[in-house]
């Protein structure tokens, strides 16, 4: 049921042209019982993307796509999805990923969409406005790297005769402003069992997305 329960909130419908462009990344030649005991590296597809199996934070690897166009942070008890997966070349990239808090009663996935492009800003927004349904304003703010949109929603979901249960979107557009390099990225969330009550609606779930974002590196 919450593999079920996790794929709605995912909304893996979303139907975006592109190529596929995997590459196969070598082999470390270790074995699962020589990694650390964490879903992200004991799975063999997600730990092809971390840059290292030693945390850079506590609960969080380094993740390094294969367009190799930026690093970001990622949840130790999250895996890649290897079909969604695509990238054309350097410049375009998409990635999916989710991870259960039980303890919480919480489900998550965050979807990323990578572009590099001189419009990329533009349509960047755009496509997270048109994905995630967002009607709204972004704000926006800045730093001495990057400049960053964000917006939030809530919408319901589930079957017609189940109960709806409230999706939060936490969605972000970070813009490199020393190149045209943006990453836009969508994190949805909800109660894992929406027969039980669960805290969804919190500042620390806010925080933790603002944590992956702020770690976004963009390489020169």
């Amino acid at each position: 049921m919450k593999r079920l329960q996790m794929t709605i909130l995912i909304v893996v419908t979303i139907l975006i042209g592109g190529c596929t462009g995997v590459e196969k990344s070598g082999d470390n030649g270790e074995t699962k019982t020589d990694l650390p005991d964490t879903i992200a590296v004991q799975d063999e597809y997600t730990r092809s993307f971390l840059i290292s199996t030693d945390e850079v934070a506590d609960g969080h690897y380094a993740f390094k796509p294969w367009t190799e166009a930026y690093t970001m942070w990622i949840p130790t008890d999250e895996t890649l999805d290897s079909v969604f997966y695509e990238k054309r070349e350097k410049h375009w990239e998409r990635f999916l990923y989710a991870w259960l808090d039980n303890e919480e009663n919480l489900s998550y996935g965050v979807y990323g969409q990578f572009e590099d492009r001189p419009d990329s800003e533009k349509v960047g927004l755009q496509h997270l406005s048109d994905f995630a349904k967002f009607e709204g304003e972004y704000s926006k703010s800045e730093d001495e790297n990057n400049i960053y949109y964000y917006g939030e929603r809530i919408y319901e979901s589930g079957q017609e005769e189940e109960e709806k249960i409230p999706v939060y979107s936490h969605i972000g557009l970070i813009k490199n402003k020393n190149s045209d390099k943006a990453l836009g990225i969508l994190f949805n969330h909800h109660c894992s069992d929406w027969t039980t009550n669960c805290n969804a609606n919190t500042k620390s779930i806010e925080d933790h997305f603002w944590k992956l974002v702020k770690s976004v590196k963009f390489e020169d």
